[in-house]
């Protein structure tokens, strides 16, 4: 089963259209901050992937897009 988060897309990383260089992407932003989890996601009815922060996760949708997770750093 699929896991939906929200995230306002304002607090997004970087985002793109290419699942391996958002995980690049990702992994060089993790490397150098490393201050929390990272999502990568995929937009529920786009081909975007975006790269959040887990803590900037919201609970409901209200000012925030649906995603589903496509990996967890």
């Amino acid at each position: 089963m699929n896991e939906i988060v929200f995230f306002n897309p304002g607090d997004a990383i970087a985002s793109g259209h290419d699942f391996n260089e958002a995980m690049r992407s990702a992994e060089i932003f993790h490397r150098d901050q490393k201050q929390n989890e990272l999502m990568i996601v995929k937009e529920i009815n786009g081909e975007t992937y975006a790269i959040f922060n887990a803590a900037d996760a919201k609970q409901d949708a209200t000012s925030a897009n649906r995603y589903h997770i496509s990996k967890r750093l």
